[in-house]
Protein backbone atom coordinates (compact mmCIF):
# COMPACT_ATOMS: atom_id res chain seq x y z
CA UNK A 1 0.00 0.00 0.00
CA UNK A 2 2.71 2.44 1.21
CA UNK A 3 4.37 1.57 -1.76
CA UNK A 4 1.52 2.23 -4.29
CA UNK A 5 0.96 5.41 -2.95
CA UNK A 6 4.69 6.65 -3.60
CA UNK A 7 4.86 6.18 -7.07
CA UNK A 8 1.44 7.03 -7.56
CA UNK A 9 2.09 10.39 -5.60
CA UNK A 10 5.60 10.72 -6.07
CA UNK A 11 5.86 10.20 -10.02
CA UNK A 12 3.09 12.31 -10.30
CA UNK A 13 4.93 15.27 -8.60
CA UNK A 14 8.25 14.39 -10.06
CA UNK A 15 6.65 14.43 -13.74
CA UNK A 16 5.03 17.77 -13.03
CA UNK A 17 8.22 19.19 -11.36
CA UNK A 18 9.88 17.99 -15.18
CA UNK A 19 7.30 20.56 -16.88
CA UNK A 20 5.23 17.49 -18.68
CA UNK A 21 1.84 18.52 -19.27
CA UNK A 22 -0.77 17.28 -16.41
CA UNK A 23 -2.40 15.13 -18.15
CA UNK A 24 0.58 13.28 -19.43
CA UNK A 25 1.67 13.34 -15.88
CA UNK A 26 -1.65 11.56 -14.74
CA UNK A 27 -1.46 9.17 -17.52
CA UNK A 28 1.95 8.28 -16.85
CA UNK A 29 1.95 7.81 -12.70
CA UNK A 30 -0.92 5.92 -13.17
CA UNK A 31 0.56 3.31 -15.21
CA UNK A 32 4.16 3.17 -13.89
CA UNK A 33 2.18 2.66 -9.66
CA UNK A 34 -0.15 -0.13 -11.49
CA UNK A 35 3.13 -2.13 -13.25
CA UNK A 36 5.68 -1.56 -10.53
CA UNK A 37 3.41 -1.03 -7.17
CA UNK A 38 -0.17 -2.59 -7.79
CA UNK A 39 -1.94 -5.96 -8.77
CA UNK A 40 -4.38 -4.15 -11.31
CA UNK A 41 -3.82 -4.99 -14.37
CA UNK A 42 -3.30 -1.86 -16.49
CA UNK A 43 -6.23 -2.70 -19.15
CA UNK A 44 -8.06 -1.74 -16.13
CA UNK A 45 -6.56 1.86 -16.71
CA UNK A 46 -7.44 1.84 -20.56
CA UNK A 47 -10.84 0.96 -19.57
CA UNK A 48 -11.00 3.66 -16.91
CA UNK A 49 -9.83 6.60 -19.30
CA UNK A 50 -12.58 5.50 -21.64
CA UNK A 51 -15.34 5.61 -19.28
CA UNK A 52 -13.95 9.05 -17.96
CA UNK A 53 -15.84 10.53 -21.75
CA UNK A 54 -17.83 7.99 -22.29
CA UNK A 55 -21.05 10.35 -20.38
CA UNK A 56 -23.47 11.85 -21.96
CA UNK A 57 -23.13 14.92 -19.54
CA UNK A 58 -19.41 15.20 -20.57
CA UNK A 59 -20.75 15.34 -24.40
CA UNK A 60 -22.15 18.87 -23.72
CA UNK A 61 -18.30 20.15 -22.93
CA UNK A 62 -17.18 20.77 -26.74
CA UNK A 63 -20.46 21.75 -27.63
CA UNK A 64 -20.24 24.75 -25.47
CA UNK A 65 -16.71 25.47 -26.27
CA UNK A 66 -18.67 25.89 -29.81
CA UNK A 67 -21.43 28.12 -28.64
CA UNK A 68 -18.69 30.22 -26.99
CA UNK A 69 -16.42 30.49 -30.14
CA UNK A 70 -19.09 31.73 -32.02
CA UNK A 71 -19.73 34.21 -29.39
CA UNK A 72 -16.29 35.41 -29.51
CA UNK A 73 -16.50 35.50 -33.61
CA UNK A 74 -19.88 37.05 -33.46
CA UNK A 75 -18.44 40.03 -31.56
CA UNK A 76 -21.07 39.28 -29.40
CA UNK A 77 -19.83 41.79 -26.81
CA UNK A 78 -19.88 45.18 -28.99
CA UNK A 79 -23.50 44.74 -28.94
CA UNK A 80 -23.36 43.94 -24.90
CA UNK A 81 -21.47 47.10 -24.51
CA UNK A 82 -23.92 49.57 -26.79
CA UNK A 83 -26.64 48.21 -24.19
CA UNK A 84 -24.86 48.88 -21.15
CA UNK A 85 -23.56 51.97 -22.77
CA UNK A 86 -27.32 53.47 -23.26
CA UNK A 87 -28.52 52.23 -19.89
CA UNK A 88 -25.95 53.14 -17.53
CA UNK A 89 -23.16 54.64 -19.38
CA UNK A 90 -23.84 57.79 -17.32
CA UNK A 91 -22.35 56.65 -13.93
CA UNK A 92 -18.97 57.02 -12.98
CA UNK A 93 -16.82 54.29 -13.73
CA UNK A 94 -19.36 52.44 -16.19
CA UNK A 95 -16.58 50.78 -18.12
CA UNK A 96 -15.84 48.55 -14.72
CA UNK A 97 -19.41 48.00 -14.71
CA UNK A 98 -20.21 47.02 -18.42
CA UNK A 99 -16.68 44.48 -17.88
CA UNK A 100 -18.44 42.53 -15.10
CA UNK A 101 -22.22 42.72 -16.83
CA UNK A 102 -20.56 41.18 -20.14
CA UNK A 103 -18.82 38.72 -18.37
CA UNK A 104 -22.16 37.59 -16.36
CA UNK A 105 -23.27 37.20 -20.06
CA UNK A 106 -20.53 35.86 -21.60
CA UNK A 107 -20.68 33.19 -18.61
CA UNK A 108 -24.00 31.88 -19.93
CA UNK A 109 -22.31 30.55 -23.48
CA UNK A 110 -18.80 29.78 -22.73
CA UNK A 111 -18.37 27.28 -19.62
CA UNK A 112 -14.99 27.99 -19.47
CA UNK A 113 -13.43 30.81 -17.86
CA UNK A 114 -10.23 30.70 -19.87
CA UNK A 115 -12.18 31.21 -23.21
CA UNK A 116 -14.35 34.25 -21.19
CA UNK A 117 -10.51 35.44 -19.91
CA UNK A 118 -9.48 35.78 -23.13
CA UNK A 119 -12.92 36.84 -25.24
CA UNK A 120 -13.18 39.75 -22.49
CA UNK A 121 -9.58 40.68 -22.30
CA UNK A 122 -9.28 41.35 -25.51
CA UNK A 123 -12.16 43.73 -25.51
CA UNK A 124 -11.95 45.36 -22.42
CA UNK A 125 -8.15 45.84 -21.20
CA UNK A 126 -6.86 47.84 -23.63
CA UNK A 127 -10.29 50.21 -23.59
CA UNK A 128 -10.31 50.40 -19.73
CA UNK A 129 -6.52 51.22 -19.78
CA UNK A 130 -7.07 53.80 -22.78
CA UNK A 131 -9.77 55.19 -20.37
CA UNK A 132 -7.59 55.72 -17.53
CA UNK A 133 -8.34 53.03 -15.31
CA UNK A 134 -5.37 51.69 -14.47
CA UNK A 135 -3.58 48.55 -15.64
CA UNK A 136 -3.13 46.70 -13.05
CA UNK A 137 -7.01 47.35 -11.94
CA UNK A 138 -7.80 46.88 -15.66
CA UNK A 139 -6.25 43.63 -15.39
CA UNK A 140 -7.21 41.92 -11.88
CA UNK A 141 -10.90 43.40 -12.47
CA UNK A 142 -11.26 41.15 -16.06
CA UNK A 143 -9.27 38.04 -14.49
CA UNK A 144 -11.56 38.14 -11.74
CA UNK A 145 -15.19 38.65 -13.90
CA UNK A 146 -13.82 35.73 -15.93
CA UNK A 147 -13.91 33.23 -13.36
CA UNK A 148 -17.95 34.10 -13.40
CA UNK A 149 -17.88 32.18 -16.36
CA UNK A 150 -17.26 28.61 -14.35
CA UNK A 151 -20.03 29.56 -11.97
CA UNK A 152 -23.43 30.89 -13.86
CA UNK A 153 -24.34 28.21 -15.93
CA UNK A 154 -22.82 26.84 -18.06
CA UNK A 155 -20.24 25.52 -16.53
CA UNK A 156 -17.43 22.88 -17.00
CA UNK A 157 -16.85 22.13 -13.82
CA UNK A 158 -20.37 21.63 -12.81
CA UNK A 159 -20.75 19.14 -15.57
CA UNK A 160 -17.77 17.34 -14.13
CA UNK A 161 -18.28 17.31 -10.57
CA UNK A 162 -22.11 16.14 -11.90
CA UNK A 163 -21.21 13.50 -13.86
CA UNK A 164 -18.98 11.93 -11.38
CA UNK A 165 -20.84 13.00 -8.34
CA UNK A 166 -23.97 11.48 -9.16
CA UNK A 167 -25.77 14.65 -8.46
CA UNK A 168 -27.91 16.34 -11.21
CA UNK A 169 -25.94 18.58 -13.28
CA UNK A 170 -29.33 20.38 -14.16
CA UNK A 171 -29.50 21.22 -10.37
CA UNK A 172 -25.55 22.67 -10.09
CA UNK A 173 -26.58 24.71 -13.36
CA UNK A 174 -29.59 26.34 -11.34
CA UNK A 175 -27.62 26.71 -7.95
CA UNK A 176 -24.71 28.18 -9.65
CA UNK A 177 -26.62 31.29 -10.94
CA UNK A 178 -27.37 33.13 -7.04
CA UNK A 179 -23.37 32.19 -6.45
CA UNK A 180 -22.41 34.12 -9.73
CA UNK A 181 -24.85 36.67 -9.18
CA UNK A 182 -22.96 37.64 -5.92
CA UNK A 183 -19.99 37.05 -7.54
CA UNK A 184 -20.54 39.74 -9.91
CA UNK A 185 -22.13 42.39 -7.10
CA UNK A 186 -19.07 41.76 -5.32
CA UNK A 187 -17.01 43.37 -7.98
CA UNK A 188 -19.01 45.69 -8.88
CA UNK A 189 -18.81 46.72 -5.15
CA UNK A 190 -15.18 47.20 -5.74
CA UNK A 191 -15.58 49.01 -9.28
CA UNK A 192 -17.78 51.34 -7.61
CA UNK A 193 -15.21 51.99 -4.68
CA UNK A 194 -12.32 52.21 -7.15
CA UNK A 195 -14.02 54.71 -9.18
CA UNK A 196 -14.76 56.97 -6.66
CA UNK A 197 -11.28 57.06 -5.22
CA UNK A 198 -9.42 57.49 -8.70
CA UNK A 199 -12.19 59.13 -10.05
CA UNK A 200 -12.56 57.35 -12.87
CA UNK A 201 -14.72 58.55 -16.13
CA UNK A 202 -18.13 58.26 -17.15
CA UNK A 203 -18.67 57.54 -20.88
CA UNK A 204 -21.36 59.73 -21.12
CA UNK A 205 -22.33 62.86 -20.07
CA UNK A 206 -26.30 62.17 -19.72
CA UNK A 207 -28.36 59.37 -19.78
CA UNK A 208 -29.63 57.91 -23.17
CA UNK A 209 -32.56 58.85 -24.93
CA UNK A 210 -35.31 56.50 -24.96
CA UNK A 211 -34.85 55.91 -28.72
CA UNK A 212 -31.11 55.44 -28.03
CA UNK A 213 -32.45 52.73 -25.59
CA UNK A 214 -34.77 50.75 -27.70
CA UNK A 215 -32.49 50.81 -30.35
CA UNK A 216 -29.92 49.48 -28.01
CA UNK A 217 -31.89 46.66 -26.91
CA UNK A 218 -33.33 45.70 -30.62
CA UNK A 219 -29.46 43.70 -30.89
CA UNK A 220 -28.15 44.00 -27.78
CA UNK A 221 -30.69 42.26 -25.56
CA UNK A 222 -30.20 38.82 -27.69
CA UNK A 223 -27.17 37.33 -26.39
CA UNK A 224 -28.93 37.70 -22.51
CA UNK A 225 -31.40 35.37 -24.05
CA UNK A 226 -29.36 32.54 -23.90
CA UNK A 227 -28.82 31.95 -19.92
CA UNK A 228 -32.55 32.53 -19.91
CA UNK A 229 -32.92 29.70 -22.44
CA UNK A 230 -30.93 27.26 -20.64
CA UNK A 231 -32.14 27.70 -17.28
CA UNK A 232 -36.08 27.91 -18.51
CA UNK A 233 -35.80 24.48 -20.40
CA UNK A 234 -34.00 22.83 -17.83
CA UNK A 235 -36.25 23.98 -15.54
CA UNK A 236 -39.50 23.11 -17.59
CA UNK A 237 -37.87 19.88 -18.30
CA UNK A 238 -37.56 20.59 -21.90
CA UNK A 239 -33.81 19.34 -22.41
CA UNK A 240 -31.05 18.12 -20.05
CA UNK A 241 -27.54 20.37 -19.90
CA UNK A 242 -26.18 18.58 -22.66
CA UNK A 243 -29.59 19.11 -25.30
CA UNK A 244 -29.06 22.55 -23.95
CA UNK A 245 -25.59 22.86 -25.21
CA UNK A 246 -27.21 22.07 -28.68
CA UNK A 247 -30.26 24.78 -28.17
CA UNK A 248 -27.39 27.10 -27.40
CA UNK A 249 -25.20 26.34 -29.87
CA UNK A 250 -28.68 26.78 -32.82
CA UNK A 251 -29.53 29.85 -30.65
CA UNK A 252 -26.05 31.57 -31.04
CA UNK A 253 -25.66 30.95 -34.53
CA UNK A 254 -28.85 32.11 -35.49
CA UNK A 255 -28.17 35.36 -33.89
CA UNK A 256 -24.55 35.60 -35.26
CA UNK A 257 -25.54 34.49 -38.65
CA UNK A 258 -28.72 36.09 -39.30
CA UNK A 259 -29.06 39.24 -36.86
CA UNK A 260 -25.95 40.46 -36.58
CA UNK A 261 -24.46 38.35 -39.92
CA UNK A 262 -21.00 38.80 -37.91
CA UNK A 263 -20.30 34.67 -38.96
CA UNK A 264 -20.16 33.53 -42.57
CA UNK A 265 -21.12 29.96 -43.55
CA UNK A 266 -17.42 29.71 -44.53
CA UNK A 267 -15.98 30.82 -41.25
CA UNK A 268 -17.43 27.28 -39.58
CA UNK A 269 -15.03 24.66 -40.36
CA UNK A 270 -12.42 26.60 -39.24
CA UNK A 271 -14.36 27.23 -35.99
CA UNK A 272 -15.18 23.82 -35.96
CA UNK A 273 -11.38 22.43 -35.81
CA UNK A 274 -10.91 24.92 -33.49
CA UNK A 275 -13.53 23.91 -31.02
CA UNK A 276 -12.17 20.53 -31.38
CA UNK A 277 -8.62 21.34 -30.49
CA UNK A 278 -9.81 23.17 -27.80
CA UNK A 279 -12.41 20.83 -26.15
CA UNK A 280 -9.34 18.19 -26.24
CA UNK A 281 -7.59 19.29 -23.73
CA UNK A 282 -9.71 19.16 -20.89
CA UNK A 283 -11.08 15.96 -22.28
CA UNK A 284 -7.44 14.41 -22.22
CA UNK A 285 -7.32 15.62 -18.70
CA UNK A 286 -10.67 14.48 -17.72
CA UNK A 287 -9.87 11.36 -18.76
CA UNK A 288 -6.74 10.57 -17.10
CA UNK A 289 -8.03 11.72 -13.96
CA UNK A 290 -10.44 8.79 -13.89
CA UNK A 291 -7.65 6.52 -13.93
CA UNK A 292 -6.10 8.21 -11.32
CA UNK A 293 -9.15 9.21 -9.25
CA UNK A 294 -10.00 5.22 -9.61
CA UNK A 295 -6.68 4.02 -8.35
CA UNK A 296 -7.32 6.29 -5.13
CA UNK A 297 -10.53 5.01 -4.16
CA UNK A 298 -9.64 1.37 -4.73
CA UNK A 299 -6.45 1.33 -2.61
CA UNK A 300 -10.13 3.24 0.03
CA UNK A 301 -7.52 6.41 -0.03
CA UNK A 302 -10.46 8.21 0.67
CA UNK A 303 -11.24 6.39 3.70
CA UNK A 304 -7.89 7.05 4.97
CA UNK A 305 -8.10 10.25 5.03
CA UNK A 306 -11.81 10.40 6.50
CA UNK A 307 -10.52 8.66 9.54
CA UNK A 308 -7.56 11.32 9.93
CA UNK A 309 -9.93 14.01 10.16
CA UNK A 310 -12.49 12.56 12.75
CA UNK A 311 -9.28 12.06 14.73
CA UNK A 312 -8.88 15.64 14.63
CA UNK A 313 -12.69 16.97 14.58
CA UNK A 314 -15.78 16.06 13.65
CA UNK A 315 -17.14 19.62 13.80
CA UNK A 316 -18.83 20.14 10.32
CA UNK A 317 -17.89 23.46 9.98
CA UNK A 318 -14.39 23.01 10.42
CA UNK A 319 -14.53 19.92 8.13
CA UNK A 320 -15.84 22.50 5.37
CA UNK A 321 -13.10 24.65 5.57
CA UNK A 322 -10.90 21.96 5.71
CA UNK A 323 -12.71 20.97 2.06
CA UNK A 324 -12.76 25.06 1.07
CA UNK A 325 -8.85 25.09 1.99
CA UNK A 326 -7.77 22.30 0.29
CA UNK A 327 -8.98 22.91 -3.23
CA UNK A 328 -8.02 26.31 -2.95
CA UNK A 329 -4.72 25.40 -2.46
CA UNK A 330 -4.85 22.84 -5.11
CA UNK A 331 -5.91 25.46 -7.51
CA UNK A 332 -3.32 27.37 -7.22
CA UNK A 333 -1.50 24.18 -8.56
CA UNK A 334 -3.81 22.12 -10.72
CA UNK A 335 -6.57 22.57 -13.20
CA UNK A 336 -10.19 22.52 -11.92
CA UNK A 337 -10.82 19.23 -14.71
CA UNK A 338 -8.59 16.83 -12.55
CA UNK A 339 -8.43 18.20 -9.35
CA UNK A 340 -12.25 17.57 -8.79
CA UNK A 341 -12.32 14.03 -10.71
CA UNK A 342 -9.38 13.30 -8.10
CA UNK A 343 -10.41 14.33 -5.29
CA UNK A 344 -13.93 13.27 -5.54
CA UNK A 345 -13.86 10.21 -3.45
CA UNK A 346 -12.11 12.05 -0.52
CA UNK A 347 -14.93 15.05 -0.79
CA UNK A 348 -17.67 12.91 -1.19
CA UNK A 349 -16.29 10.91 2.63
CA UNK A 350 -15.73 14.45 3.99
CA UNK A 351 -18.94 15.55 2.98
CA UNK A 352 -20.91 12.36 4.55
CA UNK A 353 -19.03 12.54 7.49
CA UNK A 354 -19.93 16.31 8.14
CA UNK A 355 -23.89 15.09 6.44
CA UNK A 356 -23.52 18.00 3.79
CA UNK A 357 -26.21 18.01 1.09
CA UNK A 358 -24.51 16.52 -1.74
CA UNK A 359 -25.75 19.23 -4.10
CA UNK A 360 -24.18 22.03 -1.86
CA UNK A 361 -20.66 20.46 -1.71
CA UNK A 362 -20.50 20.43 -4.97
CA UNK A 363 -21.68 24.25 -5.52
CA UNK A 364 -18.85 24.77 -2.92
CA UNK A 365 -16.49 22.67 -4.60
CA UNK A 366 -16.82 24.23 -8.10
CA UNK A 367 -17.33 27.96 -6.71
CA UNK A 368 -13.47 27.24 -4.61
CA UNK A 369 -11.79 25.51 -7.85
CA UNK A 370 -13.15 29.28 -9.84
CA UNK A 371 -10.92 30.72 -7.77
CA UNK A 372 -8.37 28.47 -8.19
CA UNK A 373 -7.87 30.38 -11.82
CA UNK A 374 -6.73 33.62 -9.97
CA UNK A 375 -3.94 32.55 -7.81
CA UNK A 376 -0.47 32.13 -9.18
CA UNK A 377 1.04 30.42 -10.09
CA UNK A 378 -1.74 28.17 -12.01
CA UNK A 379 -4.07 31.31 -12.06
CA UNK A 380 -4.92 30.86 -15.64
CA UNK A 381 -7.37 34.17 -15.58
CA UNK A 382 -4.72 36.21 -14.37
CA UNK A 383 -2.20 35.32 -16.22
CA UNK A 384 -3.85 35.50 -19.53
CA UNK A 385 -5.16 39.06 -18.71
CA UNK A 386 -1.60 40.07 -17.41
CA UNK A 387 -0.56 39.08 -20.94
CA UNK A 388 -3.20 40.87 -22.56
CA UNK A 389 -2.45 44.03 -20.32
CA UNK A 390 1.04 43.78 -20.33
CA UNK A 391 1.13 44.15 -17.04
CA UNK A 392 3.72 42.14 -14.17
CA UNK A 393 1.97 39.83 -12.05
CA UNK A 394 3.34 41.80 -9.52
CA UNK A 395 1.42 45.08 -9.97
CA UNK A 396 -2.07 43.34 -10.59
CA UNK A 397 -1.82 41.39 -7.19
CA UNK A 398 -2.45 44.99 -4.93
CA UNK A 399 -5.72 45.20 -6.73
CA UNK A 400 -6.21 41.58 -7.04
CA UNK A 401 -6.60 40.53 -3.41
CA UNK A 402 -9.32 42.85 -2.17
CA UNK A 403 -11.24 41.55 -5.01
CA UNK A 404 -9.85 37.38 -4.30
CA UNK A 405 -10.95 38.69 -0.64
CA UNK A 406 -14.66 39.78 -1.32
CA UNK A 407 -15.30 36.74 -4.00
CA UNK A 408 -14.18 34.14 -0.80
CA UNK A 409 -16.24 35.81 1.70
CA UNK A 410 -19.18 35.04 -1.34
CA UNK A 411 -17.73 31.16 -0.51
CA UNK A 412 -17.84 30.98 2.79
CA UNK A 413 -21.20 32.28 2.77
CA UNK A 414 -22.76 29.91 0.57
CA UNK A 415 -20.70 27.42 2.50
CA UNK A 416 -21.90 28.17 6.25
CA UNK A 417 -25.12 29.16 4.61
CA UNK A 418 -26.99 26.10 2.65
CA UNK A 419 -29.68 27.60 2.37
CA UNK A 420 -28.37 30.51 0.06
CA UNK A 421 -26.85 27.76 -2.31
CA UNK A 422 -30.04 25.02 -2.82
CA UNK A 423 -32.33 28.08 -2.38
CA UNK A 424 -32.92 28.64 -6.47
CA UNK A 425 -32.66 24.69 -6.88
CA UNK A 426 -35.18 23.97 -4.09
CA UNK A 427 -37.91 26.53 -5.61
CA UNK A 428 -37.40 25.52 -9.40
CA UNK A 429 -36.22 21.77 -8.97
CA UNK A 430 -36.72 20.20 -5.78
CA UNK A 431 -37.21 16.72 -6.97
CA UNK A 432 -33.52 17.18 -8.42
CA UNK A 433 -32.04 18.53 -5.25
CA UNK A 434 -31.20 15.78 -3.03
CA UNK A 435 -31.90 15.45 0.69
CA UNK A 436 -29.45 16.06 3.47
CA UNK A 437 -27.89 13.53 5.31
CA UNK A 438 -28.86 12.77 8.76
Amino acid sequence: MELFLFWLFGSFLVLMLMGVPLAFSLFMSTFLSMALASDVTPVLAIQQILKGVDSFPVLAIPIFFLAGDLMNKGEVSEYLIRLCMCLIGWVRGALAYFTVIVAMVFAGTTGSSAAEAAAIGSVFIPNLIKRGYGKAFSVALVACSSVIGIIIPPSIFMIIYGSFGNVSVSAMFIGGVLPGVLFGISLMLIAFIWSKKYDYPREMETMASKEEIIAALKKGIWPIGVPVLLIGGMVGGLFTPTEASLVTVIYTLAITMFLYKTVKLRDLPHMLQQTAMGAAIPLFCLATAGAYGYLLAYYNVPDYVGEAVISVTTNPHLIMLFIILSFLVIGTFMDGVPAIIILLPITQKLAEIGHFNPLHIGLVVCCTMALGLLTPPYGLCTLISCAIGKCKLEDALKPLIPMFGLLFSVILLIAFLPDVALWLPRLLVPKLVPATPM
